[in-house]
This record gives structure tokens, sequence and C-alpha cells, in this order.
């Protein structure tokens, strides 16, 4: 299990004690599910949702394209780097320019060979063939790929490059905020954008909510977690059974509310449990002893720089079920 995963587990320690239901995925996806990694290569889908809620649009957008700004966006993972420069005016994308540089292993193939026989199931670069507006190839070197793609959606058919209903009229567009909601779902950040991205799930008798205020250059500067669960949904009698239940756990609070920088607040009520914690990083002084406490038995620079990586901290959280369900800026 890789260490920025250990990390997450230990900021949410109820979360594996109480959801044994989710503790299988939980462990699947510390290194993404092979799903996951097929969407990668397959542009991560990269313009699903972006046109489906647009298509009430009766008229053809209006613009100033002399005015049209381009932002980043990122995603950087365990042997991953995507990146998607934007080109818009207003809400209306122009221009998409994504490359994904990966490691094979990233794909769930051991090889180039593999790697070569994998894309073919994807067929995009057929798909995309003589289409207008569009640029698609893999690059297979001997360890990783380089996947580009390129529209240009001012000429594009829509149809094609997103999954936007053919209406057969030319009133579509594909939203500039839709896409980078989407792409947020998916783990990205807007470089150079420090925001709070919120992750959420919720479930009969249980809520977990993680609030990550991140940097906008893929490095974590404070994260929350509220944790709520009632002790019916665990099998648990009373309160008192639950404060003997997760007693240990309690007692490691206790020793990480001591270190600058870290709090959780566990509470017992008459018929469920919360639990609120902080990890405020740019206030923790003694990272290594945080770490050691949460689980990580040997602490060095690569488990540090996982223990803030936005990106593999993001797609924990959407690996584990939660759902990105709102930025904060």
């Amino acid at each position: 299990m890789k260490k920025f995963w250990m990390v997450l587990l230990a900021l949410s320690f109820i979360t594996l004690v109480a959801c044994s239901s989710n503790e299988d995925k939980d462990t699947n996806t510390s290194n993404e599910s092979a799903d996951e990694k097929t969407e990668e290569v397959e542009k991560e889908e990269s313009t699903d949702t972006e046109g489906e809620e647009n298509s009430e649009s009766s008229k053809k957008p209006e613009y100033d394209e002399s005015k049209a700004t381009t932002n980043i966006m990122k995603k950087e993972a365990d042997g991953l780097l995507s990146t998607i420069e934007m080109k818009h005016a207003d809400d209306v994308l122009l221009e998409q320019n994504q490359v994904t540089e990966g490691e094979y292993s990233t794909l769930g193939v051991k090889d180039k060979k593999e790697a070569q026989e994998k894309v073919k199931e994807f067929g995009d670069e057929e798909k995309y063939k003589d289409q207008e507006g569009v640029e698609y190839s893999v690059e297979f070197n001997d360890d990783t790929f380089i996947e580009t793609f390129k529209v240009d959606y001012t000429v594009a058919d829509l149809s094609v490059v997103s999954s936007l209903p053919d209406s057969g009229t030319e009133s579509q567009f594909v939203s500039y905020e839709l896409s980078v909601d989407n792409f947020k779902k998916q783990g990205y950040y807007l470089e150079g954008e420090e925001s709070t991205e919120v992750f959420l799930l919720e479930q009969e008798g249980y809520i977990y909510e993680v609030s990550v205020l991140q940097d906008g250059n893929n490095k974590i500067l404070k994260q929350t977690t509220y944790n709520e669960q009632s002790y019916e949904s665990l099998g648990l009698a009373d309160k008192k059974a639950a404060e003997e239940q997760f007693k240990d756990i309690t007692k490691n609070y206790e020793e990480l509310n001591k270190l600058d920088g870290v709090n959780f607040d566990m509470k017992f009520e008459d018929d469920k449990f919360t639990v609120e914690g902080v990890m405020d990083y740019e206030k923790v002084k003694d990272l290594d002893k945080v770490l050691q406490l949460m689980g990580i038995e040997q602490v060095d620079e690569s488990a540090k720089e996982e223990a803030r990586n936005y990106t593999e901290i993001a797609m924990a959280l959407l690996g584990s079920g939660l759902e990105h369900v709102e930025t904060k800026k």
C-alpha cells in the first residue's frame, strides 16, 4: 500500500472501521483502478459532461476571441502527469490541448508491446482520423507513453469530440466551467489557483466530508475532515459500546492532538459519534512524528511529499467512493 494512501487512512480511522463494506474498494483503488487508468488514455473522456448540460442553448454563443484566455489544469499522480491547456472566452471553450505522460504501469500493462495492444482497444486514432479540428496521437517509448489530444472546438464536430446530443443544429457549444468541473471530478486542479476542494460521501447513517485547501501547484496546505456515523449502522448497541470499540483510536487522536497543526475531536453522542479533524500543514512543525503516529513506519522525503500531493489524495478520495462536490475560493 502506498504511503500517501496510508496517510489518508490515518486521517479517516473511523471510515475504515465503520465501513467494512468499502474497505475492499479502498484497497483496490489506492493506485487507481484499471478502468480509471484506461480513461486516462482515452482523454479521461475529456468532454463527457462538458456539453450535456449546454444543449438548452438556442443560439450559437457570441464571444470576443481577442479577449480569450488560457488556463491550465493538471493531474500529477504516481507515474502520471496530465496537462490540459484550455483556451476560452468567457464560458465558451475554444481550444483544448491535453498531453498525458505516464508509465506503462498506469495502463495496467508491463511494456511497450502490451501498451500498444491496449491502446488499440480504444480505437481513438481511427475515431479522430480525418476529423477537422482534431489531432490525436500516442507515442510509445521504452518505459512510458505520451498521449496528445488537441481539439479546436470552433471547427470540430462536437458530436464526435463530446457527448453532446446530436440535435442537428449549430447552437451547441462546450462550456468551459462545466469542463473544469468535470476534470476536477477526476482529480485535476487549476494551475495557479488556490482553492478548497470539497469531497463528500453520504449514505444512510453515514457522512464523510473532506475539504482540501490546495495551492494551485499540487500542494496541500490544509485538510479538514468530518465523519458522522450512527451506532445502529455499525451494529453497536449504544454509546458505551462505541466508546469501547474505538478506545484505541481515541488514544491515537489524543497523541496527535499534542502536536502543532493537528486536531481531531471525537464525540460520542446518544445515537452516533462524530469526528472533526484538521491537518494544517503550514502549522505542523514535526511532520515526521505526525506520519509515524498515522502508521508510516519509515518516514522519508517521498512519504512527506505524497502526504501533501493534492492529486494523490484527491484520487484516493475519489477511488474510495467520495465525489468532488464543490470548489470554494
